[in-house]
Formats: C-alpha cells, sequence, structure tokens
C-alpha cells in the first residue's frame, strides 16, 4: 500500500473510533474508547473578506478534501471570523461584493472573482456563508476527517499585527488603541456561541479554538495576566454552554507562544471537565535565534512543559500554528524545520501545519494572492513541495500514548 493511502486509511480509523466525541486526561486527547487521538492536521483558512474557505476558484471542497486525507492528515484548522460567525446569512455572492472595499479591490474585480468560484462550485450561487462553510466540514467529514474551529480575528481580513484592530480583549479592558478597534466583548462572545452551535449539526466538528493569537502583552494586560484569565474564562463558559461535547482550545499570549506563567498559576478548568486544550505558536523567526538547542530550550520553557504528567498544569498542547516557505526555502528556514521536526518527534505532541492554502481569493490587494508556505500548489492541485512528508518524519505517526 502507498504511503499516502496507508495515512489515509489510519485517518478514517481514527475519525470512525473516535464516535466524534473527545476529551483530555493528563497530557492526551482520547475518543470514547479512551484510544489516544493525535491531531495531525493542515490549517485551511476561512476568516478573510470574503467569509468563506479559501480555494473554491480552483477546486470543490470535495477534491480539497480528498487530497487532505489521501495524505494522511487526519485534522483541519478551520479558521473564521466574529463577522463570519455573526452573519450567517448572508450570501455569498453579496459577502463577495462587500469584501471589495476591506480587500482593496474594485466591485468588478470582485464579481470576477465570484463568478470564477461559481463557475467551479455551481452550488454556491444561492449559498449562505453558514452553507459555504458546511459544504466545507461536510466534505471533510465524509472522508473522516475531523475540524477543529479557530476563531482568528473579529473583522475579516488577514492576521495578525498590532495594527489590524484586531486585538484581543483591550478594547475591554481600557487600552486604547488601533489594535484592539474591532473587537467587542459580547460580538466575541456570541460569535463563539454561534459556531458552537454550528457544531451541533456536524459530527467531526470536534473543537473550536476561542482565539487566534493573542497580541496583548506586556503592561497591556499586568505581569500577572489578569485580563488573559478573565477573558479566557468568558470564551470557556460561551463555548461549554453553548455545545458541552467540543474540546476548547485555548492560546498563551505573545501571539500564542507563551503559555510561561501558567506554571505558577494554572487556568482553573473544573467547570469545563476534561475539554480544554493549549494551543501554542512556532516559526523560524519567533525566538530570534538559529541555536537549534536553544530554540528548543525556550519552547520547553514557554509551552512543552505543560507536557509534564501529573501536574495541576498539565493538558493536550497543540502546535497548530507552524510553516515555511515550501518553494525554495532559505538555509535558515531548512535548520529551523530540522529543529521543530526533532522537538515534536520526541514529544509526539499534536500539529497543524500552516498552511493547506496554495493561494487566497485576495491578500495584501492582490487577487489569487500565492501562498508560498503552502502545501498545495497555486492552484491547490497537487503538492507544492512533494518532500514534505518526509520532512516531517515521524511526525505523522503516534509513538507515545497513555
Amino acid at each position: 500500500m502507498a504511503l499516502g493511502a496507508l495515512f489515509a486509511c489510519l485517518a478514517l480509523a481514527v475519525a470512525h473510533a473516535s464516535a466524534i466525541v473527545l476529551h483530555t486526561s493528563s497530557r492526551w486527547i482520547l475518543d470514547s474508547n479512551n484510544q489516544r487521538v493525535k491531531l495531525r492536521c493542515v490549517n485551511w483558512a476561512g476568516h478573510m473578506e470574503v467569509g468563506i474557505p479559501e480555494g473554491l476558484q480552483f477546486q470543490t471542497p470535495e477534491t480539497i478534501a480528498n487530497w487532505i486525507a489521501s495524505n494522511g492528515f487526519n485534522c483541519v484548522r478551520l479558521t473564521f471570523s466574529i463577522d463570519r460567525a455573526l452573519n450567517p446569512t448572508r450570501l455569498v455572492r453579496d459577502s463577495f461584493t462587500a469584501a471589495a472595499g476591506p480587500a482593496g479591490v474594485s466591485a468588478s474585480t470582485m464579481q470576477s472573482l465570484y463568478n470564477t468560484v461559481v463557475a467551479k462550485n455551481s452550488w454556491i450561487s444561492s449559498a449562505t456563508l453558514e452553507q459555504a462553510y458546511a459544504r466545507v466540514i461536510d466534505a471533510l467529514g465524509a472522508r473522516g476527517v475531523l475540524v477543529m474551529l479557530d476563531n482568528h480575528n473579529s473583522r475579516a481580513g488577514w492576521c495578525c499585527s498590532t495594527s489590524d484592530g484586531n486585538g484581543w480583549w483591550a478594547s475591554a479592558s481600557g487600552y486604547n488603541a488601533a489594535n484592539s478597534q474591532y473587537f467587542d466583548v459580547n460580538n466575541w462572545l456570541n460569535g463563539l456561541r454561534a459556531m458552537a452551535t454550528l457544531a451541533k449539526s456536524h459530527s467531526n466538528v470536534v473543537g473550536l479554538a476561542l482565539r487566534n493569537e493573542l497580541r496583548a502583552v506586556g503592561s497591556q494586560d499586568g505581569n500577572n495576566h489578569a485580563d488573559w484569565y478573565n477573558f479566557v474564562g468568558q470564551g470557556l463558559n460561551a463555548v461549554h454552554s453553548a455545545n458541552a461535547d467540543l474540546l476548547i482550545v485555548v492560546g498563551g499570549v505573545s501571539y500564542a507562544t507563551d503559555f510561561s506563567f501558567l506554571g505558577s498559576n494554572p487556568l482553573n478548568r473544573t467547570a469545563f471537565g476534561n475539554k480544554v486544550v493549549y494551543e501554542f505558536h512556532n516559526y523560524q523567526w519567533t525566538f530570534s535565534t538559529n541555536d537549534c538547542n536553544r530554540h528548543k530550550s525556550l519552547l520547553g520553557q514557554r509551552a512543552g512543559y505543560l507536557l509534564t504528567q501529573n501536574q495541576a498544569y498539565t493538558g493536550p498542547l497543540w502546535l497548530s500554528e507552524f510553516g515555511w516557505a515550501q518553494s525554495n526555502p532559505s538555509a535558515d528556514e531548512n535548520a529551523y524545520a530540522s529543529c521543530l521536526v526533532s522537538y515534536m518527534q520526541s514529544n509526539d505532541a499534536e500539529w497543524a501545519y500552516w498552511a493547506l492554502m496554495g493561494s487566497y481569493y485576495v491578500r495584501s490587494q492582490s487577487v489569487n494572492f500565492d501562498e508560498g508556505f503552502g502545501l498545495l500548489n497555486h492552484d491547490w492541485s497537487g503538492w507544492r513541495n512533494g518532500s514534505f512528508l518526509n520532512t516531517i518524519g515521524k511526525m505523522m505517526q503516534v509513538t507515545q500514548g497513555p
């Protein structure tokens, strides 16, 4: 059996055995039979201005889902904006029209792009934003692929910077800056509830992440991170009250790179049973070092220690974003990839590569913007770099368990 087909069979087996309601125990994610389910995911963006998952100008959801499953990935981190979550009945065609200004392109350009999407996916001509998401989720579910929903931002658009207006809690705690102008606490909580409710109709949606790459750090949040604990608690309550079956994913501060504070003040997870998963991000530039030993040490200090068993802070730790250029990576990127793979193989943690996308509808005011980190090529028809599975080595395997 070919390697890709073998991985696909394994992915299907994991998904079906899980009964699609997962829970945590110590550092593990388990199914209803208490068997480990290791997340081996790709990121599929749906948080941009048009409000639907990327790539449908080139392929159908079913074609993309086939590629994901046949290459051994057992889950997708599917991103969304609060704008999308709170406008489920907006027609896709109207969303493309409304996206012209925010995306920085003309209305005629967006109409032409929409026509391309419809030519490839005729069903979308009458679809709402929620129906488009449902089509993608169900295409993945039909192929045994789990979905972890991710609240990537509030205002739909590219993420993340300190000036994109999508900062998290700052507007609620009095920090007045461009970083937080689009964040509204009630809208955020209502968006989480809406997506948690949507998940009830799709059995392969097993988790929901509260917020991507929290940027409020230091003086904005205080040294004790009181705002983090406050708003994480509110988010956990919102999701759990709407859908108690879901795993709930919580990120650290400093762009999801720092959980060092949890060791001395663990998050109170009592009310949410065995449903909380931690997520962190890591890229070649995260720690500003090319020394692999130093990089691994910082990974351990900032997040990896959460995998230590039988501690108050212990929980599953999901590397929900990492990546590097798939076309012509630099020497530094290759060294980073080798170092990170070594670290991940040693602890057998959950992961999600950024990104699946070969291109975007619109990014940086450019239509069909090419994603150099994308596993898929520009038209989403195949590998951008066929050596990827060899590069990540045993990360695809399950080598540890409870």
